[in-house]
């Protein structure tokens, strides 16, 4: 026994300097988006409504046998709209529940999936009930827009963990607890791929709201603005992409 766990902690500590995530050559902890634009168009404050994507991509292309809804299937809608902009994610495994989190959302690897292949994981999304302690924002009275959006940033991180090996999902779950540095690069490098995939003003309307929402807690606010790109980021990275940078 004491073999084994002698040999879980060397595994975790070999995992923890050895997590060399994509995303950290993507984006850097403090980015600059040097970019220069007033993203004042209609290109830009364009909300998404259900079925919008769909007119760009071919429904039939994402696999619903491989989405399982769990008490979760008021959010279908929502969710099979966020997926739509992540074709590359058509083929991956993914349970969506509600229950009691601290979060209003969140995202993460089944923990079996250290015993699964690549192609066999199994990845979670949970969104808050608000049955439990923690009460959260209500996700079923945001607008359609903002849920997309965040539902959007939840699939980003489903992104980032599918290309990670186990050892290297490992390292991530230990740096993100121990490291508010860590905790930062990774979420503004998520709500960068959120913008990438299309989501810009569903990300935007989100961090507005956040941002003006008075029922929420300051240590809820304060996380969002030291970790999430500002609103003036967001217009400037999707300004970016629309210059081909």
């Amino acid at each position: 026994m004491v073999q084994i766990i002698r040999f879980s902690v060397i595994l975790l500590i070999y995992s923890l300097y050895n997590c060399n995530l994509t995303a950290q050559s993507i984006f850097k902890p403090e980015v600059i988006c040097r970019g220069l634009c007033i993203a004042d168009s209609i290109l830009f404050f364009r909300e998404v409504k259900p079925g919008d994507c769909f007119a760009k991509n071919n429904r039939d292309d994402l696999d619903m046998q491989q989405i399982v809804f769990e008490n979760s299937q008021s959010i279908s809608s929502e969710l099979l709209t966020a997926l739509c902009f992540y074709p590359e994610m058509s083929h991956l495994r993914i349970r969506i529940t509600c229950k009691a989190i601290k979060q209003t959302m969140n995202s993460r690897p089944s923990p079996l999936n250290i015993f699964r292949t690549k192609p066999n994981r199994v990845y979670k999304l949970i969104v808050n009930n608000n049955k439990g302690k923690c009460i959260a924002l209500k996700f079923n009275e945001l607008s359609f827009n903002i849920k997309v959006g965040w539902l959007g940033h939840e699939l980003a991180h489903i992104c980032e963990y599918e290309k990670m090996t186990t050892l290297q999902t490992i390292g991530f779950a230990l740096k993100y607890v121990i490291s508010k540095k860590y905790v930062r690069m990774v979420e503004r490098n998520t709500d960068l791929i959120t913008v990438r995939h299309g989501l810009a003003f569903p990300l935007y309307e989100g961090t507005g709201f956040l941002l003006r929402n008075t029922e929420i807690s300051a240590k809820y606010r304060e996380f969002a603005i030291a970790n999430g790109l500002s609103l003036s980021e967001i217009k400037c990275f999707w300004c970016s992409m629309q210059n081909g940078y």
